[in-house]
């Protein structure tokens, strides 16, 4: 098939008024029927961790910045416990980018219709799953968003002003997450190659890149003093992500399938656009620097939605070629007719992960896949694990009671069992896992120490190798639960520590996040 546009759809005109009304009716109403979902969600591993890293609120830490346990912080404290107040931030963040793909679609020319497109196209597609939870990801891909959009805009009216505004999103962006840079990297190579060039000499580009660097001091100077945690962190992510299923070629697919129906069909149209349509020539850079993101994040074992900043931008300029390609209104009926059964598809397809959680009644053969979170995500596995913790420490001797604590094997069992154990009889809780082993090792005067591991990996022998007694005190074994939460955990009660378990701290500290 051959791709052709009206003359109009070609020329230079001013783009078509941007449809604001049904951009927001059209992002809230499906926001809002995720919302539902969000509300019936269990609080996420990260989450909790995210909850705990807020009640030790810092400059940076070993795998995030200081954005989300600080939001995590101030949403504990106005509705404490609260699962749906922890999960507006996320349902926020995917409104303005639902809208921020139909405003790239305008920037491009689209008209109204297809703009709401555009809007609908991201707000149904499976990656929004990311946004019903508080997670950095979601705050990530919001700011390299309105990166991206101020960006494009700037390409069509030459506003100074706009550039500036990509150095304070950039400088808030890094707050959360590095992958930023990434971004930066990719799309002034693109620039450099594909224009517009003439963006490298405005003074407002570098006096917002000067913010941007001024932003990212902190961090920088508590990373360096803490010998680069960030880059350990990131080492780890990609040994994790190329031993899980499916490698590189996994991270391909989770690309393409995370885009939806809807997204999948927009997303082909725009890189096709980007790359052969004279009307988006100037937008080109964006075609170049998502090439070169997902080159990077695929040879360095990047996980999948590493790229997904860059969607909407790509989702917009679909938008906008389908636009061009469907006027007059009889045109390519078979197009026409295509996308409509796209649009339906993505519906169905959201409606049925908004489902989600189904009831544990319904699970009979557990799932711990790729997508197998989707199943248990809405049951109770991480309230089992601090019950057990809370039986096993209730059942020990009074006057051993005082010099307890917790050590779990991972940072989000620790993360859990910090937060239940405002609610339960649970000691102080330690893990030398990634983020939460820098909150420290715990007290050398602790003569007890619940130990929470997973199977019988080399993280859990080495701990207890630490310890002249050992005794399995409690094992879970749920067949139809989770790993790490409630299967396959044993709590230990270890006694009497071959050496200060201050000074034996950093021998047992690692990056990778068992089982992986």
């Amino acid at each position: 098939m051959t791709l052709t546009y009206t003359s109009e759809s070609e020329s230079s005109v001013a783009p078509p008024r941007f449809a604001w009304r049904g951009v927001v009716l059209v992002s809230g109403l499906i926001t809002l029927a995720w919302s539902v979902s969000a509300a019936r969600f269990q609080l996420a591993g990260d989450e909790l961790y995210y909850l705990a890293c807020g009640r030790r609120l810092a400059v940076d830490y070993v795998d995030n910045g200081p954005v989300i346990p600080l939001i995590a912080r101030l949403c504990d404290l106005l509705a404490p416990g609260s699962v749906l107040a922890l999960r507006i931030p996320g349902l926020l963040l995917l409104f303005a980018v639902s809208v921020l793909a139909a405003a790239v679609a305008f920037e491009c020319g689209a008209r109204p219709r297809y703009q709401k497109l555009a809007a609908a196209a991201y707000a149904l597609s499976p990656f929004v799953v990311a946004f019903t939870v508080l997670d950095s990801v979601a705050f990530d891909v919001a700011c390299q968003a309105l990166i991206l959009w101020l960006l494009v805009r700037w390409v069509r009216v030459r506003d100074d002003r706009l550039l500036l505004g990509v150095g304070v999103a950039a400088a808030i962006d890094v707050q959360d997450k590095w992958l930023v840079l990434m971004l930066a990297a990719c799309v002034g190579l693109a620039m450099l190659a594909v224009g517009p060039r003439e963006i490298l000499r405005r003074p407002a580009l570098w006096l917002g890149l000067l913010i941007f660097a001024v932003a990212m001091i902190p961090a920088l100077l508590w990373q360096a003093a803490r010998d680069w945690p960030q880059l350990a962190t990131n080492a780890a992510i990609a040994q994790e992500t190329a031993g899980s299923d499916g490698g590189q070629w996994g991270t391909i697919v989770a690309i393409m399938v995370t885009t939806g129906f809807l997204g999948g069909g927009l997303g082909l149209l725009g890189l096709y656009g980007l790359a052969r349509t004279p009307r988006l020539r100037p937008y080109r850079f964006v075609l170049l620097a998502a090439l070169l993101m997902i080159v990077l994040v695929v040879a360095g074992h990047g996980r999948s939605y590493y790229v997904a900043g860059i969607v909407p931008a790509i989702f917009g300029s679909g938008a906008a070629i389908l636009s061009g390609l469907l006027e007059p209104p009889d045109a390519r009926s078979h197009l026409r007719r295509l996308f409509t059964v796209l649009t339906v598809a993505s519906a169905v397809l959201a409606a049925a992960l908004a489902a989600l959680p189904y009831p544990r009644s319904w699970i009979k053969v557990p799932d711990n896949g790729y997508w197998g979170f989707l199943q248990h995500y809405g049951n109770d596995d991480w309230a089992d694990l601090a019950d057990a913790v809370h039986r096993v420490a209730i059942g020990l001797p009074a006057e051993d009671r005082a010099d307890t604590v917790v050590v779990t094997e991972a940072y989000n069992q620790a993360g859990a069992l910090d937060h239940y154990r405002r609610s339960q009889w649970i000691p102080p809780v330690y893990s030398p896992n990634r983020g939460f082993a820098e909150f420290g090792a715990p007290p050398d005067s602790a003569g007890t120490v619940l130990y929470v591991g997973y199977n019988d990996g080399p993280q859990v022998r080495a701990f207890l190798a630490e310890f002249a007694h050992t005794t399995p005190a409690l094992r879970m074994d749920n067949p139809l639960g989770i790993g790490g939460q409630n299967h396959h955990v044993t709590i230990w009660i270890c006694r009497e520590p071959r050496i200060p378990l201050s000074v034996a701290w950093p021998s047992l500290t690692y990056m990778i996040v068992p089982p992986a």
